[in-house]
């Protein structure tokens, strides 16, 4: 069975309208970053989309749009209401699952995906050009990798529950920006702390997540155990300097998979403006991998590192960093004395909770199973 939905869409529409010219729904600004097309007035109907991206079939393109039924509802009520919504509510599970979703649907996510498959196929065949890849890599198909994911979802909302938010209002006369890629992961802490790991995890010790709403709304996620936006009195940060409207548009140049969206505040000049100031910086979410070494128990560690035999592939992308600064957004003095750890992610204590406990189900999973084999 073919679905008749062909043009499948990865930004939902309904964000996309939030962005649209004059507020008509129908048309919006788009800028390519790669043949640096201007268009004021494009068709939003075939924005942020591929023809049967989901695949053919229709299954996961129907199960996206029943939930983007419920997930619009939450950005609507933010927009009208101009507030957000309280912790542990099931507004504000909505609005972590519209985060989650709006990024793993996405063809950067799945696209890096697919090529961190590919590095792993290389780096196993450098370190045995006999191996059998079909035995040692998964070998899924465009939609099983979508499948594969989509299925990250709760464990991704699980694990920013205890991430801190607010509003950012817009008071300049220069629009916010969004792209094809919205969801901005973000860490000026790990950055300044120069820390040469992947920055970006969803458990990260600072990490901090931009989203804009509209020309003149953004929301901002963030890890109050390092960072404080605005007061504690205030429920949204206000921008009353075009330097910081910029820093915050030119991070989704960086960030995007090819395209950039805009309403009629936005001119040609300064969408171009940005693209040039963008281009200063590396563009995130490329796939990345090295090889490492992994000390057993009762290991020499001097003797496995001077052996030369790498036996650890780490997997990572890249990340967005710009050195960036934002007016009300500053690092208290716990973050600042905060202290790194030996591990190689640098856990928030709520991700890290959970993943000592499912270290503890799988330990005990383990036991049992080994118990009754034998």
């Amino acid at each position: 069975m073919t679905t008749d939905k062909k043009n499948q869409h990865y930004i939902p529409k309904f964000y996309l309208r939030n962005f649209s010219f004059q507020g008509n729904k129908k048309q919006i600004g788009v800028f390519n970053i790669f043949n640096k097309k201007f268009i004021q007035r494009a068709k939003l109907k075939t924005q942020g989309s591929k023809n049967f991206f989901y695949g053919h079939d229709g299954i996961i393109e129907d199960g996206l749009a029943d939930i983007e039924g419920f997930l619009s509802t939450a950005i609507k009520d933010i927009l009208e209401k101009g507030t957000i919504p309280q912790k542990e509510t099931k507004e504000h599970a909505d609005l972590l699952g519209f985060v989650s979703l709006t990024d793993l649907r996405n063809p950067v996510r799945i696209n890096g995906m697919k090529n961190m498959f590919k590095q792993m196929e290389k780096r196993v065949l450098e370190l045995d050009p006999n191996a059998d890849l079909t035995k040692l890599v998964p070998q899924l198909g465009h939609e099983e990798h979508i499948e594969l994911s989509l299925s990250m979802t709760s464990d991704m909302i699980l694990n920013t529950v205890d991430l801190d938010y607010k509003l950012v209002l817009n008071q300049t006369s220069y629009p916010f920006i969004t792209s094809d890629f919205p969801v901005v992961k973000y860490n000026q802490f790990l950055e300044q702390r120069k820390w040469p790991n992947s920055k970006t995890g969803y458990g990260a010790v600072g990490l901090q997540i931009f989203i804009p709403l509209n020309h003149e709304i953004m929301i901002v996620f963030y890890d109050s155990g390092i960072y404080k936006v605005g007061t504690r009195k205030q429920k949204s940060l206000q921008l009353t300097c075009k330097e910081d409207i910029d820093k915050l548009n030119i991070l989704q140049f960086v960030n995007c998979f090819s395209t950039v969206f805009f309403d009629e505040k936005a001119s040609e000049s300064y969408v171009r403006y940005l693209h040039e100031k963008s281009l200063e910086y590396e563009r995130g979410n490329k796939s990345q991998s090295e090889l490492s070494f992994v000390v057993k128990e009762g290991e020499n560690p001097d003797e496995v590192l001077n052996s030369g035999k790498e036996n650890l592939l780490i997997l990572n992308s890249s990340d967005c960093e710009m050195n960036l600064s934002i007016n009300g957004i500053k690092m208290h003095s716990k973050g600042k004395n905060y202290k790194l750890n030996s591990t190689m992610a640098q856990l928030r204590k709520h991700p890290e909770n959970l993943k000592r406990q499912e270290d503890m189900r799988k330990k005990a999973a383990n036991t049992v199973y080994t118990k009754w084999a034998k």
